[in-house]
């Protein structure tokens, strides 16, 4: 399918259109967005059950106290800055490489996991800086009164995809995602909140019985390997489903940006600049021979609308 006719099924969506589309994009580019998410959450993953297996191990045994200090100490540091390094490194960066990927898989593009960590690795200070400076701001809201940070964090929603999308630094996209957000706030809300609250459900209801597990009696010597694969397992859950809220952002943002911008007429009219031709006056229905429209070509997002 050519770009030309991807454009056309580019179209303004409600809530349950977002959240049926949301879904349906990522099961049919599972593959590449849990690959891309992977990457960075599986040396995550690692630390955060090695971290477990070695204080489990300490305290199950019952001498904690016959560890030198020193040694505990620098052992928890080292988890410290390597969670640190995971966390302000590879997490943001694979953030915004699915968040290019999802992008183009939207538009009907094709994408690969190196090509998407190629195109964001250039943005990855901008993208660091700007969560930082979000969450801080969120931060200090909610410290004021709650409120304030709650809707400070919905209003800078958008602030990673226009580093990513928009080529923006960290200040400007604040700036355009407050702008986005204020077009429909209430729509960003509802929208948001429903999608984590799915997410949400779904992650307890396939963790749960892996939470369950760690009730199992046995040996003291074995309760270390059971705590370990129950978090392990349920971190895995989590992996799998971060995708889902991500593609709904992704779908929203690009909702907000064709009812406030007409997003949908600029692709199709760069189409076919790009293309060398011009954007020819359509008819009104009434003046066609069919007083039915005829249906724009669908865009191909790997599964059928």
């Amino acid at each position: 399918m050519t770009p030309a006719a991807a454009q056309f099924d580019i179209r303004p969506m409600g809530l349950a259109d977002i959240l049926d589309s949301s879904i349906r994009l990522y099961r049919h580019n599972f593959g590449p967005f849990l690959g891309i998410v992977a990457i960075a959450w599986a040396p995550a993953l690692a630390i955060q059950l090695y971290a477990m297996h070695w204080y489990m191990s300490l305290f199950i045994s019952g001498q904690p106290s016959e560890v030198d200090f020193l040694s505990l100490a620098g052992g928890a540091m080292a988890l410290v800055l390597a969670s640190a390094v995971v966390y302000l490194v590879a997490v943001p960066l694979a953030q915004g490489a699915l968040i290019w990927a999802i992008s183009k898989r939207y538009l009907g593009q094709t994408i690969g996991i190196g090509e998407a960590y190629r195109v964001v690795v250039d943005k990855l200070g901008h993208i660091v800086l700007a969560i930082i400076l979000t969450s801080l701001i969120a931060f200090l809201g909610t410290l004021a009164c709650v409120i304030p940070g709650i809707v400070f964090a919905f209003m800078f929603s958008f602030t990673i995809p226009e580093v990513v999308l928009g080529n923006r630094n960290a200040v400007d996209a604040m700036r355009r995602s407050w702008e986005l957000a204020a077009y429909d706030f209430w729509k960003v809300v509802l929208t948001l909140f429903v999608l984590s609250l799915l997410v949400g459900i779904i992650g307890a209801a396939l963790g749960a019985p892996f939470q369950w597990v760690t009730m199992i009696p046995v040996p003291a010597e074995k309760m270390t390997l059971l705590y370990t694969f129950s978090g392990g397992m349920r971190g895995l859950v989590q992996v799998i489903l971060q995708p889902v809220q991500i593609v709904g952002t992704i779908l929203l943002y690009y909702d907000l940006r064709i009812r406030k911008e007409g997003f949908d007429i600029q692709l199709l009219a760069e189409t076919v600049e790009k293309e060398g031709g011009t954007v020819a006056a359509q008819p009104t229905p009434s003046l066609l021979a069919d007083d039915t429209p005829p249906l724009p070509p669908k865009i191909d997002r790997g599964y059928d609308e």
